[in-house]
């Protein structure tokens, strides 16, 4: 008979947590293939797990019920990832006291946007269940070098006292969890260094992706003199990204290529920018489209924006997959498995973007390459296969 594992997780409403989304339901998916797991879901009543006739999965859902004041009473501090999650404990607060009273847990996952008061609930409902924690939240929102954050402090000395708080959240997280998964090396370092007591629960697992999920897009296809550019325009950062980037670089490189196309993949443009390119017959903005694959496999680079402060990595993990080269920053890929020139393509400045762009766009015989490299290190590293087993020999 299997285990049973209770699984806390919460849907936010913001774009900006698309991709850690989809990361807590795919590790949701790994986890059915060795508990039986009952699900508390809590904004939304659709799964983003495969589920299918003998899947163990229980599903429990709460839906939203707050008012715009409520998240103003908790303070500044608190962990969490955003303020209109901040009071969910108190929503969720009978349904995990009757599922903890009913069932006596041996294992407890809660996702990124959960870890306030949730994990103190649990940890005083079950003294003695092994708590496991993802750290996604903390890659997501620290969001910039150290530079930058020097900057920022310069700018307003209270993020020192909030970087303070931080630090001390963590160490208390990392004292009531039991397993810790980070996404990358250099957040794991980040976490150990706080509590030599606790760095041995800490494990990376990285971000990754279904390979099957691409399989029908095996077949070679003819790339064409365009570039897929990823904007998040819900983001003062992606906004600002865009606007320079089709005011000072992309009319270097049309000048250059001018049978160019660029297809923006976002669900809605800001009016900043599309005063910018309602005039450019070659820039295609795509709407709301359930896949992007199409447009990323058919060009022939995809540019991540280097000035744009949001999580990234799946986008670039998809366009590997797709056998598209990449062309970001450092920043942006500091948490992946990647060398310039060898399988990605770096760029921190205007200029250094267009010559990057060009370059691939230039040079098929380059992209390919690079493509082929980016293909084989995805499916060493980021691989869903490969992260499974990792997971369920640490549960």
């Amino acid at each position: 008979m299997r285990e049973r594992m209770l699984f806390l997780s919460a849907q936010n409403q913001s774009a900006e947590d698309l991709e850690g989304e989809m990361r807590t339901g795919s590790i949701l998916e790994i986890l059915l293939g060795k508990f039986d797991i009952d699900l508390l879901t809590y904004g939304s009543a659709n799964q983003t797990v495969s589920i299918n006739e003998r899947t163990a999965l229980t599903v429990h859902n709460i839906n939203e019920d707050y008012t715009t004041w409520r998240p103003m009473l908790r303070p500044l501090h608190k962990l969490r990832n955003f303020s209109n999650l901040s009071h969910i404990d108190k929503d969720m607060k009978n349904t995990i006291l009757e599922l903890c009273r009913s069932n006596n847990y041996k294992h407890v996952f809660i996702s990124h946007v959960l870890l306030g008061k949730c994990v103190d609930m649990v940890r005083n409902l079950l003294p003695e269940a092994s708590v496991i924690t993802d750290t996604y939240s903390f890659a997501n929102g620290s969001g910039g070098s150290a530079g930058e954050a020097g900057k920022l402090s310069r700018k307003n000395p209270y993020n020192k006292l909030n970087a303070a708080w931080d630090r001390r959240n963590k160490r208390r997280l990392m004292n009531k969890t039991g397993l810790l998964l980070a996404t990358s090396e250099w957040d794991a370092l980040a976490f150990k260094s706080l509590s030599f007591a606790d760095a041995r629960k800490v494990h990376v697992v990285p971000h990754f992706i279904k390979m099957n999920e691409y399989e029908t897009f095996a077949e070679p296809v003819t790339k064409e003199n365009s570039i897929v550019l990823h904007w998040n325009m819900n983001m003062r950062l992606g906004i600002d990204a865009a606007r320079v980037f089709f005011k000072k670089t992309y009319p270097m490189i049309k000048e250059q290529v001018p049978d160019i196309k660029s297809y923006i993949i976002s669900s809605e443009v800001h009016p900043e920018v599309m005063t910018l390119i309602k005039e450019d017959e070659s820039v295609i903005v795509t709407g709301p489209v359930n896949s992007s694959t199409e447009y990323i496999r058919r060009s022939k680079a995809v540019l991540v924006p280097i000035l744009e402060g949001c999580e990234v990595s799946r986008n670039i993990l998809e366009s590997w997959a797709l056998k598209t080269p990449v062309v970001t920053s450092s920043i942006m890929c500091e948490k992946l498995n990647c060398e310039h020139n060898r399988n990605i393509l770096l760029a921190n400045t205007s200029v250094e973007v267009v010559g990057s762009v060009l370059n691939l766009l230039k040079n098929p015989e380059l992209g390919a390459i690079i493509a082929d490299r980016a293909h084989e290190t995805l499916l060493k590293n980021y691989e869903m296969n490969h992260v499974k087993s990792k997971i369920l020999s640490l549960v």
